[in-house]
């Protein structure tokens, strides 16, 4: 199985254009992050990035509405990460059918426990839209058990118990619980939170299948240089193909 790379944008003014970037460069995958307001999940890269979206009028409309007139010009698959309250506020079904008119892949809703996002698959069964399981290492062996049996697309698998771009050491027991819970299913289980070099992505995927790196991407989009930026895409697919 080719190794997957999943990186983050924020959905701001410009996100269009970055995922021009990462689809060119190497992603099989774009995790397109819906600006909130109060984004628990989140460390201060991926939040600062969020609030001045909020402040430049950035709404799941506006990423709807990007997404319906670029779809055909994105050549690899696009997922939203979003809170639960975005979803609500739309309207589950209306949401969950923009999204599949949008041709989003996948959505990952960190703040949703896994009971209640099992009834959400099933009230908008009818959509082509995948709802993304998230597992944390503090996870039980029978909740991993659970999570894992009923997940689709594929399975985000937590690194460390920190918000997102945490760069420190990854959890003791990830690769053996990565390890496990890829015994459990047939789709692939990606790794994220603190990945941000070569060598991180080299270690991790000795067992993940891919991994997803969002705070660094955010922030190197936001002192954007094009010929660095291909060049740091290029060097983490170069580790995920070897």
């Amino acid at each position: 199985m080719t190794k997957l790379f999943i990186p983050y944008v924020m959905g701001n003014k410009d996100f269009i254009n970055n995922i021009k970037v990462l689809d060119k460069n190497g992603a099989d995958i774009i995790e397109i992050g819906v600006p909130f307001s109060d984004p628990v999940a989140d460390g201060p890269v991926i939040m600062n990035a969020g609030n001045k979206a909020i402040k430049e009028g950035v709404t799941i409309d506006f990423i709807f509405k990007e997404l319906a007139s670029h779809q055909n010009e994105i050549n690899c698959k696009y997922v939203l990460m979003t809170y639960y309250n975005i979803i609500v506020s739309y309207g589950e079904e209306a949401f969950f059918k923009e999204c599949e008119k949008t041709g989003v892949y996948g959505v990952i809703i960190p703040d949703l426990p896994f009971e209640l996002a099992e009834a959400l698959k099933r009230r908008v069964s009818q959509y082509s839209v995948k709802i993304i399981s998230l597992i944390a290492m503090t996870a039980s062996e029978e909740r991993i058990k659970t999570i894992a049996q009923h997940a689709e697309g594929f399975i985000y698998t937590v690194t460390m118990n920190a918000t997102t771009g945490k760069d420190g050491t990854f959890h003791p027991e990830l690769k053996e619980k990565i390890k496990s819970i890829k015994e459990l299913t047939n789709i692939p289980v990606v790794a994220g939170f603190g990945i941000r070099t070569p060598e991180h992505v080299t270690n991790i995927i000795e067992v993940a299948d891919g991994v997803v790196i969002g705070s660094e991407i955010v922030k190197r989009f936001e002192s954007y240089h094009p010929g660095e930026m291909e060049e740091y895409l290029v060097s983490i697919r170069e580790a995920l193909n070897k």
